[in-house]
């Protein structure tokens, strides 16, 4: 809880995807939970599960619950997790496609979480707290690597499976005239079509002829000749 936490809070002051302000406007009755938003969660956790339970199972082949084997576990499911929260990132862009520094706010939750579990790893008096023992660097190569599969996933659900995992996507195909979303570029013309209408009907309804008339150039000669007459 402590090592997923602050990386999934910081995700709340990433900075707005273009994609999402140029995307037509959702639907007030669509749910919050949408389809696409459960395929990404049900696929990720069906991922880190796999890859935690088989690095458990792979850890286990002498039949007996060792610090090595909690351990193994306990690093694969926390990596799985900071791999997914920088997948979180966006919705649509793939991971080499973000800027890294763009989010101080997450550097920092994930630089103390790693901190924090390399402490657990190394540090004697968290390795008895925590029942943890030291890893060698194959083996956080090994769980580094293994744990980067998280980004491959995301990278193929953006870029191959984008109709069935992305909001954005799926809000694409609505069609106008049958309860979709209408663009948002559409309803500003729409708007200031109208209100440009509006506008010239209060003219020519308020003024009376004779001021329309001088709004137009109309009459400019006779208010000159009266204006010489008076002189």
């Amino acid at each position: 809880i402590i090592m997923d936490g602050p990386p999934a809070q910081s995700l709340g002051v990433e900075d707005v995807d273009d994609v999402i302000l140029r995307a037509r406007p959702r639907n007030a009755n669509d749910p919050i939970v949408t389809r696409a938003l459960l395929t990404r969660a049900v696929t990720s956790a069906a991922l880190i599960v796999f890859l935690t339970l088989k690095v458990f199972s792979n850890e286990l082949d002498d039949g007996q619950i060792t610090r090595r084997d909690t351990t193994m576990t306990f690093m694969t499911f926390v990596n799985c997790d900071l791999f997914n929260a920088y997948a979180c990132r966006s919705s649509e862009r793939p991971f080499y496609e973000l800027d890294l520094f763009s989010n101080p706010s997450f550097l920092w939750a994930v630089g103390g979480s790693i901190l924090g579990q390399l402490a657990v790893v190394y540090f004697p008096p968290l390795q008895n707290v925590f029942q943890t023992e030291a890893l060698s660097g194959g083996d956080m190569v090994y769980i580094v690597l293994l744990s980067s599969s998280v980004l491959m996933l995301d990278t193929l659900r953006k870029r191959y499976f984008a109709r069935y995992c992305s909001d954005t996507a799926a809000a694409g195909r609505g069609v106008r005239g049958t309860g979709g979303p209408v663009g948002l570029g559409l309803l500003c013309r729409r708007f200031k079509r109208s209100s440009k209408g509006a506008e010239a009907e209060g003219e020519s309804t308020d003024l009376t002829p004779r001021a329309v008339d001088l709004k137009k150039g109309k009459g400019s000669s006779n208010v000159r000749s009266r204006g010489a007459m008076a002189v």
